[in-house]
């Protein structure tokens, strides 16, 4: 939740240095992600942010999450490359959309919302009555028409929440390099990443059972891609047994 400031009758300069620091990167966000700018100590500079390589995309994205969030964002680009390495995806591409999966989950809901409209993100009913879900198709948006990046690291980012039937290879490793890197601790992660050690399908089918369960548990509600993710898994199970 965006924090309320007072008014003060300092200059500029002092406004930018007496803002809550949450408050300063939401801004910071806003600019770079609605404008393609980036502001700096109340300096606005346009900057191209397409195609960086992995360390400058890294330095430009990672301040845009909570800091707290940022050991997540980093295991789950690393875990995704590590999955990209084991199964036959290119890694490069693995990690660059664990870098921005989360790009704009700092933002309220509002502002994801704007986000969409913006660069054409169809949503249903479902996606904009749950902000949680947003960050997902916002962050896609974003990927493409901000940083730059290709159609597939769109892809997988628009889908790494929910998961949907017949995911590609790079949005099941980013779906499941999201929910099991390193910094998540749950009931039945490591039996989870012991899975992912050996069958990438079986173990994005039990991420997805045990979201399932959970919002089951919780009286969440629960978006229809995932269920129809979790039954055509099922379904290509039972037809390669």
């Amino acid at each position: 939740m965006e924090a309320r400031r007072h008014s003060s009758p300092q200059g500029a300069g002092e406004r930018v240095g007496s803002e809550d620091k949450s408050e300063l990167k939401r801004r910071e966000v806003v600019m770079i992600l609605q404008n393609e700018r980036t502001r700096r100590r109340g300096f606005i500079t346009r900057r191209d942010l397409r195609a960086l390589p992995l360390d400058a995309l890294a330095r430009v994205a990672l301040p845009l999450h909570d800091p707290k969030r940022v050991p997540h964002v980093l295991g789950c680009s690393h875990t995704a490359a590590e999955l990209a390495a084991r199964f036959g995806e290119d890694p490069g591409p693995a990690r660059r959309a664990g870098l921005l999966h989360d790009v704009t989950k700092a933002l309220p809901g509002p502002e994801q919302l704007k986000l969409c409209d913006k660069y054409g993100m169809m949503l249903d009913t479902f996606e904009r009555s749950h902000p949680k879900l947003l960050h997902a198709k916002s962050g896609a948006a974003v990927a493409g028409a901000v940083f730059g990046e290709s159609a597939a690291v769109q892809s997988a980012i628009c889908w790494h929440t929910t998961g949907k039937p017949d995911m590609t290879l790079l949005q099941k490793i980013l779906y499941l390099a999201d929910y099991m890197e390193p910094n998540r601790d749950f009931p039945g992660v490591e039996r989870l990443r012991a899975l992912a050690q050996h069958d990438l399908d079986e173990a994005v089918l039990l991420g997805l059972e045990m979201s399932l369960d959970l919002l089951t548990e919780t009286g969440q509600p629960i978006d229809v891609n995932s269920r129809a993710a979790r039954d055509f898994l099922k379904s290509e199970r039972t037809k390669s047994e």
